[in-house]
This record gives C-alpha cells, sequence and structure tokens, in this order.
C-alpha cells in the first residue's frame, strides 16, 4: 500500500486533521466504505469518490452536493470498458448498475458508465451497507448497490458528463502520462484564457499552483514547476527551467537554457543565456551575463546570493554564495567572486578570485 506516503503529505499538507482508515481484505468497494464508517459521524452527508481520479473538477463535485436528495455521477463515453454500466428503464430513470465482470453482451455495449462519485446521507449509507450481500462474479461487497436503493428510496439524482477525460482512473503508468497530458492542456488553456502568450502548447510543461501574468509571452520548450509566480510583459524561454519558489517581477526575461531555482528576478531584470541561478535575489534592471552561476551549495548547506539592481554580471562570472553585488556594480568576464567577499555598490571587480580594477587614483 501507499499509506506511509499519503499520511506523510497529509501531514506536511493543509489537510493534516484528516484520517487514514484501512481496509484489511480486498473484499470491494462496499467493504471498503465500511471501514471507514466509523470514522465518520452518524448524521450529515458524505462524499464518496476513488482516489485515482485526479481529473475531477470542483465544479463537478459543488454540482453533486447541490442535489438535495443525493446524487450519482456518470458519464457518456465512446470505450465503455472498464467501467459499471449504467441501467435506465423505458423512462430514462437509472435502476441499475452493472459491473464489467457482471455485464452480458447487451449490457456491455451501453455506453454511459458509473464515474463512482457519490453524494448521499450517513443514515441511509449506515443502513444500506449493512444490508449488503456479496452474491456476485467477484464475491465482492458493491458499493453501487448500496447508492442505488438510497438514491432510489430518495429520488436522488444521476449527474452526466460528457467523455472521459474527467472521470479517469490512473491504473498504470500509461494512465498516469494520460491524466498528466491532459491536466497539463487544462492549465495550459486556463493561462492562455487569462492573456498568457504560449508560443507551443505541446512543448511546454506549467505544473499547478502557478501564477503568470497577462502579456507574459512562454517560448517553446519550457519548464515551470509549482509555486512559481510571473507578473506581466515577462519574457521565458525558449528551454527554461523555473523551479518551485521562482518570481519574475513585470517585464523580467529569462532566456534559453537558463535554470533558476527559488530566485526572485526584480523588475527588467534579465537572464538571457546558459545561467543557473539558485537561491538568487536579482534587483530591478540588473543583467546576468552568459554562462553565470550561483553557486548556492557549499557541501553542507544552501546559501543566497543578492544582486543589486542595475548591477552587471559579466560572461561566465562564478559567484560562490553567500556574496553580495551592489547596485551598478560590474564583475568582468569570467569573474570568480569568492563567498562573504561582497562587491560594492559601483565597483568593478575581475579575476580570479575577482578583485576591484585598480587606478592610479586607487
Amino acid at each position: 500500500t501507499h499509506r506511509e506516503q499519503i499520511e506523510s503529505w497529509l501531514e506536511k499538507s493543509a489537510y493534516a486533521d484528516w484520517e487514514v482508515v484501512i481496509q484489511p481484505e480486498p473484499k470491494g468497494t462496499g467493504d471498503a466504505v465500511r471501514c471507514a464508517l466509523a470514522a465518520l459521524p452518524e448524521e450529515g452527508r458524505v462524499l464518496i469518490l476513488c482516489g485515482d481520479t485526479p481529473l475531477l473538477q470542483a465544479e463537478t463535485l459543488a454540482l453533486l452536493g447541490e442535489q438535495e436528495n443525493g446524487a450519482l455521477l456518470s458519464a457518456e463515453v465512446v470505450d465503455p470498458d472498464g467501467y459499471g454500466r449504467i441501467l435506465r428503464d423505458e423512462e430514462g430513470n437509472m435502476c441499475s448498475i452493472i459491473e464489467q465482470v457482471d455485464c452480458d453482451t447487451e449490457t456491455a455495449a451501453i455506453g454511459e458508465v458509473n464515474a463512482g462519485v457519490y453524494v448521499v446521507e450517513l443514515s441511509a449509507l449506515r443502513a444500506a451497507i449493512d444490508g449488503l450481500e456479496s452474491d456476485n462474479a467477484q464475491g465482492e461487497f458493491y458499493l453501487t448497490e448500496a447508492v442505488i436503493q438510497i438514491l432510489g428510496q430518495d429520488g436522488g439524482a444521476v449527474v452526466t458528463v460528457s467523455g472521459e477525460d474527467e472521470i479517469i482512473g490512473v491504473n498504470s503508468l500509461a494512465d498516469l502520462a494520460r491524466a498528466s497530458m491532459l491536466m497539463r492542456e487544462r492549465v495550459l488553456a486556463a493561462h492562455m484564457e487569462n492573456g498568457v502568450i504560449i508560443d507551443d502548447p505541446a512543448s511546454t510543461f506549467i505544473e499547478a499552483d502557478v501564477e503568470i501574468g497577462p502579456a507574459t509571452r512562454i517560448f517553446p520548450f519550457c519548464v515551470i514547476r509549482r509555486g512559481c509566480r510571473l507578473g506581466a510583459h515577462c519574457l521565458v524561454g525558449p528551454f527554461a527551467h523555473l523551479r518551485g519558489g521562482s518570481v519574475m517581477h513585470d517585464r523580467a526575461e529569462i532566456g534559453n537554457f537558463v535554470e533558476v531555482k527559488n530566485t526572485e528576478m526584480g523588475e527588467g531584470a534579465k537572464s538571457k543565456h546558459l545561467t543557473y541561478l539558485g537561491d538568487t535575489e536579482v534587483g530591478a534592471g540588473a543583467n546576468i551575463g552568459c554562462g553565470t552561476i550561483t553557486a548556492n551549495y557549499d557541501g553542507k548547506l544552501k546559501h543566497r546570493t543578492i544582486i543589486g539592481a542595475g548591477a552587471f554580471i559579466g560572461s561566465g562570472t562564478v559567484l560562490v554564495a553567500p556574496v553580495k553585488v551592489g547596485d551598478k556594480a560590474t564583475t568582468g568576464a569570467g569573474a570568480v567572486v569568492l563567498s562573504n567577499h561582497d562587491v560594492a555598490p559601483g565597483e568593478v571587480v575581475v579575476g580570479l578570485p575577482a578583485a576591484p580594477i585598480r587606478t592610479k587614483h586607487s
């Protein structure tokens, strides 16, 4: 099982008070719900759904919750293989759900399927679960039988969605890849609707929980991880990688083969080519030259680099954190600025290790 991973994730999330209940033996969905009932209140309504359907949308679940007498979610699909079929009577009312293994040829051809999502009253659910029997092809306790009984008694509704995309289950790595693709398309569509320019959606990977301002342009082959925040009129890519915690203020630019991690790019700041910026603060209008590296890890701890507003970092510079480069300061090409050897505002440093340029008057 994945109990440890799930509980570990919950402890670090906003759902730390959620309780994980174990079904000791796989005796069917009805038995799984029976195992969970002891952790639930006696009265109220309960939403039941499958843990492997990541594409269910909040709007769909809210619609089910709005049905006063309970509800079931179904879907009209092209290929119903693997799903329980929804049987309706001559008047169009749902009368039964037939699991895949119990289908005859005629039933197997039905295109409306059970999505495994239900809203029911807890008191009615307890009574229906107590009456379940396992006289079926799998010898299991089917939750669907309890749901049919409850909705039939209470006049519950069937809410139907079109297509399989929202109810797809993840049972293999191939399913996971497909679900990830569909989620990525959904995320990209939302950003484009908000005015983000994405040149090639097919080669652009933007995770959930990313904010991007209008008129920002994402060039092909970019990856933007969750937790990133991008302002308006920014440029990203091509072939850029923005890792978690990174922020781009308005009109900032991150170009080809640039990776940033936990880095803040000030307004109008630029890093256009072949650069790694880790745990870095880049001031407004600063320019980061090609091949720059902020060496943020000393083998034990991560450290920050601070680059001031209007600073000019020459090509091939290595900034060994922790270190600060002042406002409008300059590093020469290939300079290596050692940790704790800060560059003063307006100062020019060159060499290895980097040192200020000496003049007749210095």
